[in-house]
């Protein structure tokens, strides 16, 4: 099949024409009062419904492959973690610079446990290469969401400054941390949420979103499942509340 022939198999299958491609989405026309209504709303539905939410996310989540764990308070969430990293012998982990590190003092008390937690952030002890070397040689990546989908089992990550995606990608066991107000129901709730942070962003939200949803696997190769190629071959979700 020749290029022409190809590409007009294409526009046939999509429902276009011939020439220059037409605009496929419209311009974000809705204002940031109406999208803060429509979050404001969303937010109150996931109020009222976050325990069965949480249940589906945890139930989609171990359907997709990820490893489950509940905790009630961030004790018991730290123990989570702990008790992941112990079980598969591993000393060495990173974590990202997410303020949940901040309600989880994740640090505290791990070297008593033997593992060391190095924080993958820039500043003035660890410059781009420094960061990147750290998560090399981690055997644990450790992150937070910045939403938790029920719908899919994904987490989502929004890299900005200070946050390396690679954190969640490089080592070969990855463990997320999610909390109540991390969940959401749809992809349509991120993206809702998405298109609010663009307003309120003046019109900057980054240029893309890293969505996991388990651990890594391809078919790439005879279509034969493999897992843990492009990234994590275990991860782990402790799910608060």
């Amino acid at each position: 099949m020749g290029k022409e022939e190809f590409l007009a198999s294409v526009r046939r299958s999509l429902g276009r024409g011939a020439g220059p491609p037409e605009a496929i989405y419209p311009p974000l026309e809705q204002t940031a009062e109406v999208l803060d209504g429509q979050v404001r709303e969303m937010r109150r539905h996931l109020e009222e419904r976050l325990p069965q939410i949480s249940d589906r996310l945890a139930q989609v989540a171990e359907m997709q492959g990820w490893h489950v764990h509940r905790a009630v308070d961030p004790e018991e969430a730290i123990a989570a973690v702990l008790s992941i990293a112990g079980s598969l012998g591993i000393q060495n982990a990173v974590r990202t610079n997410q303020d949940v590190f901040d309600e989880i003092p994740l640090d505290i008390g791990a070297s008593n446990w033997g593992l060391t937690i190095t924080n993958a952030s820039q500043n003035e002890l660890f410059d781009r290469p420094g960061v990147r070397r750290s998560i090399i040689d981690a055997d644990l990546g450790i992150t937070g969401a910045d939403y938790a989908v029920a719908e899919t089992g994904s987490l989502v990550i929004v890299p900005r400054q200070g946050l390396s995606r690679l954190a969640s990608l490089v080592p070969p066991v990855h463990v997320a941390i999610v909390r109540p107000q991390d969940v959401v129901e749809t992809l349509d709730h991120v993206f809702l949420l998405r298109r609010l942070e663009y307003h309120r962003n003046g019109g900057e939200m980054g240029s893309y979103l890293n969505f996991i949803t388990g651990p890594s696997r391809t078919a790439d190769i005879e279509q034969t499942l493999v897992v843990g190629v492009h990234g994590p071959r275990e991860a782990h979700m402790v799910l608060l509340g």
